[in-house]
């Protein structure tokens, strides 16, 4: 009998929580403020071994 409350609580508790979270994040930007959460990392293109064989060509016209 107790249970349901102290779950309901809980679940009250969690979902106050992620809306004042949520009111944070917005305040705190400027609007038409731009934010970039994850940059991928980037690959280096400097290992020429890895690029194949280089073959010198001509120009036939």
């Amino acid at each position: 009998m107790i249970f349901p409350v102290m779950l309901k609580n809980v679940f009250s508790n969690m979902q106050n929580q992620a809306t004042n979270n949520q009111q944070q994040n917005y305040s705190t930007k400027p609007e038409g403020s731009i934010s970039i959460d994850y940059m991928p990392k980037k690959e280096k293109k400097g290992n020429a071994d890895k690029l194949g064989d280089f073959v010198d060509y001509e120009e036939v016209k």
